[in-house]
């Protein structure tokens, strides 16, 4: 299952490769047929796309590439049964299921975490998934976050 977003939303995460307006956004997602859903809501109907793999895969790299030049060794990533990879290669189900975990938490919780927040907290799950664990490992992980938080506050 593939994450949605909104034009504006895209803009905001600066993914290399991809303008950094809404107008400009829109643009690009006619030119190229990205696939998209209608929203309804207060204000009418609004466009959700569906951001191409190509840009997700480009922007895990450059996130990568900085990371391991800040901090050579702390970012790299074990790559358990997967030797007959390319080095380097980014392993795009596994990268949108890390997106898709985040969003879904993001939104039954209501946290309404910045695209900054999410794009570092899908980089983490994203090693998390390449050293082995599973969907749920996450699922469980962003649920005993929630219980906690809420022990705190009081809830």
């Amino acid at each position: 299952m593939k994450i949605l977003f909104t034009a504006a939303e895209i803009a905001r995460m600066r993914l290399p490769g991809l303008p950094t307006t809404k107008s400009s956004i829109l643009s690009r997602a006619a030119k190229e047929g990205w696939r998209y859903e209608e929203q309804y809501g207060i204000g009418g109907i609004r466009k959700a796309f569906e951001i191409p793999d190509h840009y997700l895969v480009s922007a895990h790299g450059d996130v990568a590439e900085k990371a391991t030049r800040q901090k050579p060794g702390k970012y790299q990533v074990k790559r358990i049964g997967m030797e007959k990879e390319t080095a380097g290669s980014v392993n795009a189900s596994k990268l949108a299921a890390a997106a898709h975990v985040l969003e879904k938490w993001d939104t039954d919780e209501n946290i309404g975490m910045t695209p900054d927040g999410k794009g570092k907290m899908i980089a983490i799950f994203y090693k998390i998934l390449m050293d082995g664990a599973d969907m749920e490992d996450l699922s469980g992980l962003l649920k005993e976050v929630t219980d906690i938080a809420r022990k705190k506050a009081g809830k």
